[in-house]
């Protein structure tokens, strides 16, 4: 698990307090993983967890999560089977993450740069007013 900050600053405020709340809804879904890592790099704070199931599953329960609330767009909840083989949603038949601010592809807005920064970074400032203190 990490979040998916675009721009510099990887832990706006707001940032910690939405990484900790998607860790008590990990633990409400997945009450037996067990935490491997948790720790903080310069991209933010990132929790490396174990969970035993089927990895599709998984994926499809954890792409619900990302799912939850608008907020959660910024958290990146990435699944890898035995053997480090990445689950992503292209291999479940489910659609690519949609951008920010629009409904296209996000990888295809970032590599266009369809959006100017700064609106990009004003809906991650605005996704993550709830989790202000």
């Amino acid at each position: 698990m990490s979040l998916n900050i675009p721009g510099q600053e990887k832990t706006p405020p707001g940032a910690e307090a939405l990484f900790s709340w998607m860790l008590g809804e990990i633990a409400s879904v997945f009450p037996r993983r067990v935490v491997l890592i948790a720790a903080c790099d310069l991209l933010g704070p990132y929790s490396i967890l174990g969970i035993d199931g089927e990895p599709e599953s998984i994926k499809r329960r954890c792409v619900e999560l990302e799912a939850l609330r608008p907020s959660a767009r910024l958290v990146d909840l990435d699944v890898y089977a035995v053997g480090g083989v990445q689950v992503d949603r292209a291999a479940l038949g489910l659609p690519s993450r949609t951008c920010l601010l629009c409904n296209e592809r996000a990888v295809d807005c970032i590599r266009s740069k369809r959006h100017a920064f700064e609106q990009t970074i004003g809906k991650v400032h605005e996704l993550l007013a709830p989790f202000r203190a």
